[in-house]
C-alpha cells in the first residue's frame, strides 16, 4: 500500500473560464449536475452544521432537488444536524465529484420547508424508507440492532395494507445559497476556482487563487 504523503492525482480532465460560466451560480450547478447521469451517489453532499455545544458536525446527506432558489434534502427534526439548525442556520454544503475532478461548496442558511411539501416527497418514498423515518428516532443511543429491527418489524406490519402518514418529527429543508464556489482541478495544482456571492437580488463572480 502507497504511503498517504505518495498518493497523488494528476488534475487534467477539464479546464473553467469565467467566459464559460452560467450567469447564475444555481444554473452552473444545474450545468454540471446534469453531467453526473451515469456516475454513483452524485447526489450525495457533505452538511456541516454549528453549534455552541457539540461545535462544528459534518455529515453526508442526499440532495433530493434543485429550486431556483436553493438546494433541498430531508431528515428527522429531532436529529442532531436539525438540533443544530434551529440554532443556527448558517450552514455549508460541500459536493465532490471525483469522475470530473470537480467540487462545488456553497454557504447559505437553511429554512424548513412546508408541511404540505415534506408530505408531497414522503408519498414518494419506498415503504420501506416511510417506515424507517418512524422507527429511527435518530443521533439517539440504542441498545442493539436487534431492537431496531423489532420495532421495524412491528411498524412494518402496522402499515402494510395502508398508507404510512409523515411523521411530524420528519420534513426538509432548503438552503438558500449567498456563496457558491467552484473548483475545476487542473494540472500542476493550477486548480480554476470561480466564487458567486450574492449581493441583494444580484451575483457577483470573481476568479480566486488556487
Amino acid at each position: 500500500m502507497k504511503k498517504i504523503q505518495n498518493i497523488r492525482t494528476d488534475y487534467n480532465l477539464y479546464k473553467m473560464t469565467k467566459d464559460n460560466l452560467q450567469y447564475s451560480p444555481i444554473e452552473q450547478f444545474k450545468l454540471w449536475f446534469s453531467q453526473l447521469e451515469y456516475c454513483n451517489d452524485f447526489n450525495s453532499t457533505t452538511l456541516s452544521t454549528y453549534s455552541k455545544k457539540n461545535g462544528v458536525q459534518s455529515r453526508i446527506v442526499l440532495l433530493k432537488e434543485i429550486k431556483k432558489d436553493g438546494f433541498v434534502f430531508y431528515t428527522n427534526y429531532n436529529s442532531l444536524k436539525a438540533q443544530q439548525i434551529s440554532q443556527n442556520n448558517n450552514v455549508s454544503l460541500c459536493f465532490f465529484w471525483p469522475q470530473f475532478q470537480r467540487q462545488v461548496r456553497v454557504q447559505g442558511l437553511a429554512f424548513k420547508l412546508s408541511e404540505r411539501i415534506s408530505k408531497s416527497y414522503f408519498k414518494q418514498r419506498p415503504k420501506q424508507s416511510q417506515v424507517a423515518a418512524w422507527v429511527s428516532d435518530q443521533s439517539s443511543v440504542v441498545v442493539n440492532r436487534k431492537k431496531l429491527e423489532k420495532k421495524f418489524s412491528e411498524m412494518y406490519n402496522k402499515f402494510q395494507f395502508s398508507d404510512v402518514p409523515k411523521p411530524k418529527f420528519w420534513g426538509g429543508y432548503k438552503v438558500k445559497p449567498f456563496s457558491i464556489e467552484f473548483w475545476q482541478g487542473r494540472p500542476d495544482r493550477m486548480h480554476d476556482r470561480f466564487l458567486y456571492q450574492k449581493k441583494g437580488y444580484k451575483w457577483t463572480v470573481n476568479r480566486l487563487c488556487p
